[in-house]
């Protein structure tokens, strides 16, 4: 019995060198996944399932705008075999630390969940529409297969059945959304520029450029939200809502908390499709 488990060893480890599997015992143990925010760890596990341990770097109601990583989380960085990134240039979060991130563990595997989105400028949520999501999906599906392909056949059937249930809900959106293209929507936090391109509605953000915005300004989004019609406001945690609680108040409408962090990125959507769909008024 110790010869064959020997050999059994021997086998492994000549697959591992042959395949080119960095650090990640493929056969019997689980890989260490880092995320950047909530969502991309609902994605990773949709794929990952039962293979992948997940640690997320920025807590819930923490801001990606200011969020410190604590000295323990990047101590748990160097037990990490992949780092599934944003990858938006304008995430603060990962362009302030990514290089410390990586210096602390140098065979770590970057994977850029975001590669081939066409990104707007300044806007780093890339998560919160379906076709930008299909395309994480398949970059981190590629990512876990080429590190552990021996279960690449587990990961491929969890992907499938992830892009399926991302094909469900872009078509009950399209239902819910149907005939509201050009809608206008308010929010505090400009967060759902994707979502909005995606859908062919029209995002007006209260911030500006990342700064609480003048009474002038205010008074603009008033008038634009009498003009069009608006009569919420929406806002996210861990933001100052004091100017949506003022043009709510002058426009006879109401604040309306919508997460864009949320974990459950499947659940959480198909609740704020419903939000958008009784809102959207012309």
């Amino acid at each position: 019995m110790n010869k064959i488990m020997t050999l059994l060893k021997i086998v492994l480890c000549l697959l591992v060198f042959q395949w080119g599997i960095p650090g990640i015992a493929a056969a019997h143990g689980r890989i260490n996944v880092s995320v950047s925010v909530l969502p991309q760890a609902y994605f990773v596990e949709r794929i990952g399932g039962t293979r992948v341990n997940i640690q997320v770097m920025i807590p819930k109601g923490a801001s990606p705008e200011t969020y410190e990583p604590t000295p323990r989380q990047m101590v748990m960085l160097t037990d990490s075999d992949i780092y599934v990134k944003v990858g938006a240039p304008s995430f603060p979060f990962e362009t302030k630390h990514f290089n410390a991130i990586l210096k602390k563990n140098r065979k770590i595997i970057v994977v850029n969940m975001s590669d081939g989105v066409k990104y707007r400028s300044g806007d780093p949520h890339v998560w919160v529409a379906p076709f930008t999501v299909k395309i994480a999906a398949e970059n981190i599906y590629k990512a876990l297969s080429k590190v552990d392909p021996l279960f690449k056949t587990y990961y491929k059937k969890n992907y499938e059945s992830f892009l399926k249930d991302i094909e469900k809900l872009d078509g009950n959106i399209k239902k819910s959304l149907k005939g509201k293209k050009g809608y206008s929507f308010m929010v505090f936090h400009p967060a759902w520029g994707y979502f909005a391109d995606e859908y062919k509605l029209n995002q007006i953000c209260v911030e500006k450029d990342g700064k609480a915005p003048s009474a002038s300004y205010i008074r603009k989004m008033i008038d634009i939200a009498r003009k069009k019609n608006i009569r919420a406001v929406f806002v996210q945690t861990g933001f100052d809502k004091g100017s949506a609680d003022v043009i709510a108040e002058e426009t006879g409408g109401k604040i309306i908390h919508i997460d864009p962090l949320a974990r459950d990125w499947l659940k959480n959507m198909e609740k704020i499709v419903k939000i958008f769909s009784a809102v959207l008024k012309k």
